[in-house]
């Protein structure tokens, strides 16, 4: 293991740094799941969509922060960790920016937090993609060049 974190110092730094995020998003949105909702602009009509926000929102988290977890630690790849992460950020991020326009979200709150809270992270992303490209030569490293 510490041979692997040795030669991928950044996405191993970036794997973590996701896993954290998904776990606390998990944690929160499991155990109190209306009022985290709530601050997310959303509301349950009835208990279903209690049991819904606790499952997309926590169970899911969950998924992806163990599923990153598990290709970077246990199967020791965690620039394809880092690349997911990048796939799921970049993805919501721009679905995030497109739609709130659409949608005419940009007056509300959470918008306010969650377009540069999750802009920043993924900026953090990039350039941990970077080092580790640049860096450490992980494109080879990884049969990828």
């Amino acid at each position: 293991m510490l041979e692997v974190i040795k030669h991928n110092y950044a996405a191993t730094v970036a794997t973590i740094g996701l896993c954290i995020y998904f776990f606390i998003t998990a944690i929160v949105f499991i155990l109190k799941p209306i009022k985290f909702a709530e601050q997310y602009s959303m509301r349950p009509k009835d208990e279903a969509g209690k049991t819904e926000i606790r499952v997309y929102y926590g169970g899911i988290s969950f998924a992806l922060g163990l599923f990153l977890a598990i290709l970077a630690f246990v199967f020791k790849k965690p620039f394809y960790s880092l690349i997911g992460g990048l796939i799921f950020s970049n993805t919501v991020f721009w679905t995030r920016l497109v739609f709130t326009f659409v949608d005419k979200g940009w007056k509300c709150a959470y918008t306010k937090l969650a377009i540069p809270a999750e802009g920043l992270f993924i900026v953090a992303l990039w350039i941990c993609f970077a080092v580790a490209v640049a860096v450490e030569n992980a494109l080879p490293l990884y049969g990828l060049a």
